[in-house]
């Protein structure tokens, strides 16, 4: 998953720590980079400029929604196929969007009905890019909580 954030990429990596401690993981010694859930399933993070990746009239959408320069990127990572640990990362991605006025990508396994697109938007603030979206924390909150949530690796 992916969290669009106007704060320094210092602050947001923080942020995402605390946000993996919170969750129960713990860093792996021999790779700082590396994490592992209670339960052994391998995550990670990696921090990187918002336009490495994401095209510019995208960032743009979310720069005029936010009202803010968006200045990082942070890609949350689950290493395995295993489906249970795919809500930590969206709980994860919900906190850090939540502490630093970040956005979520999310990608869904088929086109969102405009059902489920409107519902979102009344939680919070949802942007559509093709079939996918961002959303704002509190949208991402309701997300988490929706009967077809899913994370799509």
């Amino acid at each position: 998953m992916s969290v669009l954030s106007p704060h320094a990429a210092e602050r947001v990596e923080r942020v995402v720590m605390q946000e993996m401690l919170a969750e129960g993981m713990a860093r792996y010694e021999s790779d700082p980079s590396s994490w592992y859930s209670a339960d052994g399933l391998p995550y990670g993070f990696d921090v990187q400029p918002p336009d490495l990746e994401i095209d510019p009239e995208e960032l743009q959408f979310v720069e005029r929604a936010s009202g803010m320069t968006i200045r990082c990127e942070v890609l949350l990572h689950i290493f395995v196929r295993d489906l249970a640990g795919r809500p930590a990362l969206a709980r994860m991605a919900e906190h850090v969007a939540r502490r630093t006025e970040g956005w979520v990508f999310v990608e869904f396994d088929r086109p969102p009905s405009a059902g489920l697109l409107r519902y979102l938007a009344g939680a919070g603030r949802c942007i559509r890019v093709e079939d996918a979206v961002y959303l704002d924390a509190a949208a991402m909150t309701t997300w988490n909580a929706h009967r077809d949530f899913h994370v799509v690796k």
